[in-house]
């Protein structure tokens, strides 16, 4: 990351709390414990002045955030229909070929598993470059450390890869019952007292 201002300079560059901007330790000043760029330093001593309230921070809605995840879901269900739409046309011409099957069947799996990767990937990436993924972009919202500043690195792979792990451990969970129990049974047919068979 280089400093807007001395492109030449890329040691303790940091974003201007305010603006998002990167600069280097000479173009920020620090204001109640937060780095500022001189454009926004104006602004911020302006609000100081007019009582804005410091260190409060506008926290985004739940509707917003939920609106948030479903674009970013959307965007992610569009890519498992690109890369699933090939496998299940070549197993559904192919019902009668076991290895086929078979192939398309790990096929899915594998296309869901680079998904999952690729979206947590997705996720930190953007958070660390921008604060907010498209659908945080899209609903005005974005992700900050508890005093407004930008993530860190860490911060924006292990918001991504926590995220990611608790949406799916309760499918992992559910479905992975299926390999230990006696009939095959997922947790939803033990709660629901059901079974899973085969049509013919």
């Amino acid at each position: 990351m280089l400093c807007r201002n001395h492109v030449d300079v890329s040691e303790g560059v940091r974003r201007c709390a305010r603006c998002q901007s990167p600069f280097c330790s000479d173009c920020l000043v620090t204001i109640q414990g937060r780095s500022y760029c001189a454009v926004c330093k104006n602004e911020q001593v302006m609000d100081v002045r007019s009582g804005t309230v410091i260190g409060e921070l506008p926290l985004a809605s739940i509707g917003r955030r939920f609106a948030a995840q479903f674009i970013d879901g959307m965007i992610v269900w569009l890519g498992i229909l690109i890369l699933a739409v090939p496998i299940v046309i070549i197993a559904s011409r192919n019902g009668g070929n076991e290895q086929l099957t078979t192939f398309a069947a790990f096929g899915m799996i594998g296309a869901v598993g680079i998904l999952v990767l690729g979206y947590i990937a997705y996720e930190a990436l953007m958070l660390r470059a921008r604060g907010a993924t498209l659908g945080k972009m899209a609903m005005k919202i974005r992700v900050v450390r508890p005093d407004g500043s930008p993530l860190s690195t860490g911060q924006a792979w292990g918001r991504a890869v926590s995220r990611a792990v608790m949406v799916h451990v309760l499918a992992i969970l559910n479905y992975g019952a299926a390999l230990v129990t006696k009939e095959k049974t997922c947790l939803h047919d033990i709660l629901a007292k059901t079974r899973v068979v085969n049509a013919d």
